[in-house]
């Protein structure tokens, strides 16, 4: 049996596509090999090949994501693809391992992936970096207790969506976690859901100067239940410039009065529940954000744009056994604008694993919180505060995309 890991070329695409269907118990069918085949580069993905064919695959989507109003290139990893006679044979380790390796070489210092199984991730240097909950809600029990400006909506097809990108772009400029949107990625990821193949819904919320302020994108979908079924509405984004729009985009949503229940994804600080009435009505969950992981720290320090006040420096050891071009003592400090990371020697201030690195950087997770919950060793009290300032962030970070 001859094992090889490589890129995928064209006359691969058809079999990787059946081992992504199969591995997520679907039916692979020629609409998805389609569709891999219009808008992803074969060498996005890698394969393990057993006698000639893919029996594990793993895909990286060159990306950027937003912090303290920059953007850092991104490498968004999904699927993760493995059938289930080939499990358990380290090939996933293999391909995660030469993915960093490959991130690392085309410019990509940070990379994100949504899964359940934190635990295989984390032996790799991933680790929860961002948040999210989810709202649970029946517009029939919902009323705002106030509203704003009347406005008004015009559903847009996945062919408008530069108009939806004119909006995300000015509303994701300052933020921290949101991914900058390509059109492949609106056609492909916002605007249809990848796992159904259906496309989404789309609406345009417009102030009375006819200036596009906000828009919201949701599926709606039919669950079936004990004696029949009913219908349910997942909102896979909601964007809002003002609060004329935020409250408008949610009266729309209350207009939704069949669903059985509307499912809203937002970010933490979020306000929804204490603008209705009756704030009992809406169940608030939590809903996992990306696991990230630091590709590079050297040159993922030094992307990221500066947001505390004064100069600060520090040294860190990290302890990174997977990519070993990270691991080591590393002096950290600011330079206009933006942070400056170069090799050290000595003993280093504050010690820790690349996965706590990831929510220092995405601002997560507090460095004094990290010192006291066991996340790093601190050596020197005063570094805690400088850490502090270098990790400091414009937004607690939050995505709406998943990938």
């Amino acid at each position: 049996m001859a094992v090889e890991f490589r890129a995928l070329q064209a006359e691969d695409v058809e079999q990787a596509a059946y081992v992504e269907a199969v591995a997520f118990y679907n039916q692979p069918t020629p609409e998805r090999t389609a569709q891999l085949r219009q808008f992803y580069p074969p060498d996005w993905t890698i394969g393990a090949f057993v006698d000639g064919r893919p029996v594990a695959v793993i895909r990286t989507t060159p990306m950027a994501r937003r912090i303290n109003g920059h953007g850092v290139r991104y490498g968004t990893i999904g699927p993760v693809a493995c059938l289930a006679e080939h499990r358990r044979k380290g090939y996933v380790g293999k391909l995660l391992r030469m993915t960093l390796e490959r991130m690392r070489e085309q410019g990509m210092p940070l990379s994100g992936l949504h899964t359940p199984h934190d635990a295989l991730y984390r032996r790799f240097g991933w680790e929860r970096a961002e948040g999210k909950k989810r709202y649970v809600f029946r517009a029939r029990d919902v009323s705002l207790r106030f509203q704003g400006t009347p406005g008004s909506m015009e559903s847009v097809s996945a062919d408008d969506w530069h108009r939806l990108e004119d909006v995300y772009r000015r509303y994701a400029a300052p933020r921290n976690g949101a991914l900058h949107r390509p059109e492949v990625w609106w056609r492909n990821a916002v605007l249809r859901d990848f796992i159904t193949n259906r496309d989404r819904e789309a609406l345009l919320w417009f102030d009375q100067r006819g200036e596009a302020q906000g828009f919201i994108v949701y599926s709606p979908r039919q669950i079936e239940v004990a004696g029949g079924g009913e219908s349910e509405l997942q909102v896979y984004d909601l964007v809002a410039l003002t609060s004329d729009a935020y409250l408008g985009l949610y009266q729309h949503l209350l207009t939704h009065d069949i669903a059985a229940r509307i499912y809203v994804n937002a970010p933490l600080a979020d306000p929804f529940p204490d603008l209705v009435v009756d704030p009992r009505q809406v169940e608030v969950q939590r809903a996992e954000g990306a696991m990230v992981r630091i590709v590079d720290v050297e040159h993922a320090l030094m992307m990221r744009s500066y947001a505390g006040s004064g100069d600060a420096s520090l040294t860190m050891r990290v302890i990174d056994d997977t990519a070993p071009w990270n691991d080591g003592v590393w002096r950290v400090a600011t330079a206009d604008g933006r942070l400056h990371a170069e090799r050290a020697n000595g003993e280093a201030d504050i010690e820790l694993s690349v996965n706590f690195l990831a929510p220092l950087f995405t601002g997560w997770i507090q460095p004094e919180t990290a010192a006291r919950t066991g996340m790093i060793s601190v050596r020197r009290e005063e570094a805690l505060e400088q850490a502090a300032q270098l990790f400091t962030v414009t937004h607690p970070p939050h995505c709406a995309d998943f990938y």
